[in-house]
């Protein structure tokens, strides 16, 4: 089985084909789909993210604590700025300007990441633990998937709707008990 540092990865790929292909179309062209695309891909890996890799990062890691603090700090930047983008229609010059605000925090987001917090993450941790970890993930990732259409994705209402909802309504909200 993967470890968690593994399925990360393979959503910090995701969420970046997903801001390429938004970002590289032509604004005129830029289809709705696209954008919820982008908006619903990143917010599934920030909610899972939230739920077990901060947490972990806190119990596993020395100093754990203040990086799980940046991370929810990164986190909710980045929840602020998707709302503030979806105020704007996708061939506006201020969504392309909101799309460029959101990757000023998500690319050394993934980068600190990748290179620093998943490695000591993995490096405290047994494979058993990865892979129960990476298992907790992919299950609120699953949860956050089943109430939606076609792809998983919420339309522009539902989603505008969980990016407000606190942390603590959705996890009720999804059946998770609270951390």
């Amino acid at each position: 089985m993967a470890r968690i540092s593994e399925a990360i990865k393979e959503d910090h790929a995701q969420v970046r084909r997903a801001f390429h292909r938004l970002s590289e179309t032509e604004p005129e062209l830029r289809k709705p789909n696209d954008v919820t695309g982008f908006v619903w891909a990143l917010e599934r890996y920030l909610i899972a993210e939230h739920l077990v890799v901060t947490p972990a990062l806190e119990y596993h890691v020395a100093n754990g604590g203040d990086r799980h603090r940046r991370l929810s700090s990164d986190h909710d930047s980045m929840n602020q700025k998707l709302k503030h983008m979806l105020v704007f229609d996708p061939a506006e010059a201020s969504f392309d300007a909101s799309l460029m605000a959101i990757w000023v925090d998500l690319d050394p987001h993934i980068n600190e990441e990748t290179s620093s917090d998943l490695v000591q993450l993995e490096e405290s941790m047994s494979q058993a633990a990865s892979e129960a970890l990476r298992s907790r993930y992919a299950a609120i990732k699953s949860l956050l998937q089943k109430p939606y259409g076609s792809g998983g994705v919420p339309d522009a209402q539902a989603l505008l709707a969980i990016l407000e909802m606190p942390r603590e309504d959705l996890m009720a909200a999804i059946g998770l008990p609270s951390l």
